[in-house]
């Protein structure tokens, strides 16, 4: 009995937040991810809280994020209505800030595309082109994908044209250098070296995870092989 009436209050909450007006600002504005680490990502999910479905991810550093209903508090945390891509959920009010630049309009926001997405449960490659306003050609060709384009979980995928930026080195010691190799793996043959404070470094293709490793295919002066991604730093 008691379990009956938890789920027809929660039922009702939801309704009453729905159908209510709206209290939050009808200001244009959007927000951005905050207090998400580099290189994680805030979770999107079916329901306001932590056991419903992940349904996507959002990078640590994308802004441009659509409220689309007032906040509720479930539990100790708050939980907000959210459209980002395309897709609609629920994240982490706590792990969303304003993002408004004082704009008059809402049109007037210029969002930054996420350059990979990471494979999930249910994705094949149209998805994705849907989810991102890619052609699927597109991403299969910056990603160096073969028909019949059969992706596994946890996979990185581009899905925004390659930087023309260049890159440099980074967190390599002074007396060390960043060895570039013949495959995307540790112990494969170093063709060439790159020194700790290496520049114009040309990325060539698309990112590969390896175990716990993402490896990039690169060339630096004539030398064409593979480094660990996380050493290296875009230099535009």
């Amino acid at each position: 009995m008691n379990y009956l009436k938890s789920v027809f209050m929660f039922m009702v909450t939801i309704l009453v937040v729905f159908q209510s007006p709206t209290t939050f600002s009808t200001e244009p504005c959007f927000y951005q991810v905050i207090k998400v680490q580099k290189g994680d990502v805030l979770v999107m999910r079916f329901g306001p809280a932590v056991k419903y479905r992940k349904i996507s991810t959002i990078p640590y550093d994308t802004r441009g994020i659509e409220m689309t209903g007032p906040d509720i508090q479930i539990g100790k945390s708050r939980w907000v209505p959210i459209r980002y891509q395309q897709m609609e959920g629920w994240v982490n009010r706590a792990y969303l800030s304003d993002d408004c630049h004082k704009l008059m309009t809402a049109a007037a926001v210029t969002v930054n595309p996420p350059s990979y997405h990471t494979v999930v449960s249910g994705d094949t490659l149209y998805s994705i082109s849907q989810r991102y306003g890619m052609r699927v050609d597109d991403i299969a060709g910056w990603n160096q994908l073969q028909p019949p384009y059969n992706l596994s979980m946890g996979q990185r995928l581009r899905v925004s044209p390659p930087s023309n930026c260049y890159y440099r080195v980074f967190k390599v010691k002074e007396d060390d250098m960043l060895w570039i190799r013949s495959t995307p793996e540790l112990n494969s043959q170093k063709v060439g070296a790159i020194p700790h404070n290496g520049t114009e470094i040309q990325m060539t293709g698309a990112e590969k995870t390896v175990g716990k490793s993402r490896w990039v295919p690169i060339k630096y002066k004539d030398i064409e092989g593979w480094v660990n991604r996380g050493y290296l730093e875009e230099d535009c």
